[in-house]
């Protein structure tokens, strides 16, 4: 009885290891084929008082076809709300991104996604902030980079407030956003 009772012991025993050792291997496998993205924003130098855009998500393109219902890779904002980009210049940076892991493959266009509480104060006079039909909400800039396994890629888009702001004659404010987006590249391993 004694020999059947350590055998059972002995098998269990091993099965357990085989089974948390194939599974610390997947994780490991899995995070191999990631990459890190943190993605910030920075306003530029304006004259306006307030720029309060309500930012409600970053996404990446990960599809020619960005029609495709699976193109766009939400990267999960973590300060969506509406923020003042005046706040936001210099060395200043609001953080929409922080450590997101997402699958190594090629990146087309980094994304904004807006809400419609958009307004600035310019002589302290408050606009509200009409989003151009063409860009649907969203402020895209294109990448086109591929992304490696075991990198950190910290994105920091630079809006260009003054660039991107339009008033028409009737005195209404309209956003043509007008970005660039810096890149720094970082190993992990």
């Amino acid at each position: 009885m004694s020999f059947l009772y350590h055998s059972k012991v002995v098998l269990i025993s091993l099965l357990a290891i085989v089974l948390l050792t194939s599974c610390t291997k997947e994780d490991e496998s899995s995070l191999m084929e990631n990459s890190l993205v943190n993605v910030k924003l920075v306003g530029t130098q304006t004259q306006l008082s307030k720029f309060n855009l309500e930012i409600l998500d970053v996404q990446l393109r990960v599809l020619e076809d960005e029609t495709d219902p699976n193109a766009w890779l939400s990267l999960n904002a973590i300060n969506t709300g509406i923020h003042d980009l005046t706040d936001y210049t210099d060395n200043q940076v609001l953080t929409l991104v922080d450590f997101e892991q997402v699958p190594s493959e090629f990146v087309y266009t980094i994304k904004l996604v807006l809400g419609d509480h958009n307004t600035l104060v310019k002589n302290g006079m408050e606009y509200l902030i009409n989003i151009e039909t063409e860009y649907d909400n969203a402020s895209v800039n294109i990448l086109e980079k591929q992304l490696v396994e075991n990198k950190l890629y910290d994105f920091t888009i630079e809006l260009n407030i003054d660039e991107s702001v339009r008033f028409s004659s009737q005195n209404e404010v309209k956003l043509d956003p007008k970005m660039n987006t810096l890149m720094r590249l970082y190993n992990l391993f």
